[in-house]
């Protein structure tokens, strides 16, 4: 018996420690949106300083290659560098 309270126990404590929350923002229909949120009171949809990946522009990369040619891969990065061409973090 002991067991099992101390594996829901482990459970209640291992799903609080996401800490996500519902948004707080309403839908057309007055209801409260079902969406959760990571941080900040308001999901994606309602945010309306949220910026997904597919608003921004698609631009050809600005690096070169070895042979000293324009490189034609496209990014959306901001830094206008592709994948290839973006430094490495260590």
């Amino acid at each position: 018996m002991k067991k099992i309270k101390l594996s829901v126990a482990a459970l209640l404590i291992a799903s609080v420690s996401f800490a996500q929350t519902q948004c707080e923002a309403t839908t057309k229909k007055n209801n409260q949106c079902k969406n959760t949120v990571k941080t900040g009171t308001l999901c994606h949809l309602h945010n309306p300083n949220h910026k997904s990946k597919s608003d921004l522009v698609t631009v050809i990369c600005t690096g070169t290659t070895k042979t000293g040619n324009k490189c034609k891969n496209k990014t959306k990065n901001t830094n206008k560098l592709c994948y290839l061409h973006t430094p490495k973090k260590d």
